[in-house]
């Protein structure tokens, strides 16, 4: 096995970018899903599923700023660190309890100065906001796909007569892409690089995958060809982090045993 590609996005639903190195911490990717965009009236994070133009956006934190590149090239820029004197516009408090996907998430709310350019491209209010770690994360906060299963899954795509997307793994969002000819099992353990992550189970899909990355626009039915797993379609596996470290892209991975 060995590390073919590497991603994250800084700001959750906005475009997943390779990187070619990731630092494993124990919380996760570091700058993975740092920031999320939600609704200023109600805290409700904006879901990529419901809101595909989001994932055209680039977001990249560098020197206390985090700049939002629009597809036109517009680039927005503004304070990467949150405002603590004020809560959706309201004075005071600094944070307030959102919501993502019906679970509670304290998000802390940027200066304002990529909101307004945000909100027109997105045709809707839009707020961008600091979160917690783990907060805007479904499951375990390391995922991984290997090229075996990609493989098989193009396979299906081309054998019902449908349209293999481009950069396929790139709609999986995966912070690893491993090429490797099957998915490490639930409760085994991987070292990739210099850290070493344990395998929490199968992830659950949506339509998001339906959607080409780089238009936003839902050009196939990836979704519908999934093999289900209790009833729901899953795709890659989830990790949690054992042992942090830096993982580069062609690093080995290598099964490691767990300890007992």
């Amino acid at each position: 096995m060995r590390v073919r590609r590497l991603g994250f996005a800084a700001v959750k639903g906005t475009r997943h970018l390779s990187r070619p190195l990731v630092q494993l911490t124990a919380d996760g990717p570091e700058g993975d899903r740092r920031y999320a965009v939600a609704d200023p009236a109600t805290g409700r994070v904006l879901r990529t599923v419901d809101h595909p133009a989001l994932a055209r956006v680039e977001a990249e934190v560098e020197d206390g700023l985090l700049r939002l590149r629009l597809p036109d090239g517009t680039v927005l820029v503004g304070p990467a660190e949150a405002d603590e004197a004020d809560a959706f516009g309201a004075a005071g408090g600094g944070t307030v309890e959102g919501d993502y996907w019906g679970r509670p998430a304290t998000l802390r709310p940027l200066d304002g100065s990529h909101d307004a350019a945000l909100t027109a491209y997105l045709g809707r209010p839009a707020t961008v906001v600091a979160t917690e770690r783990g907060a805007v994360v479904w499951g375990a906060p390391v995922s991984l796909v290997t090229t075996g299963e990609l493989d098989r899954l193009a396979g299906r795509l081309r054998a019902a007569g449908a349209t293999v997307p481009a950069a396929l793994d790139e709609r999986f969002r995966a912070t690893v892409t491993l090429e490797a000819d099957r998915d490490p099992e639930p409760g085994s353990r991987l070292r990739v690089g210099a850290a070493v992550v344990e395998v929490v189970g199968r992830i659950d899909r949506c339509a998001v995958i339906d959607a080409d990355p780089t238009t936003g626009l839902r050009d196939s039915r990836v979704l519908r060809h999934l093999e289900p797993r209790d009833g729901l379609p899953v795709f890659g596996v989830d990790a949690r982090v054992v042992t942090p470290g830096s993982v580069r892209v062609g690093d080995p991975g290598t099964p490691e045993r767990a300890a007992h």
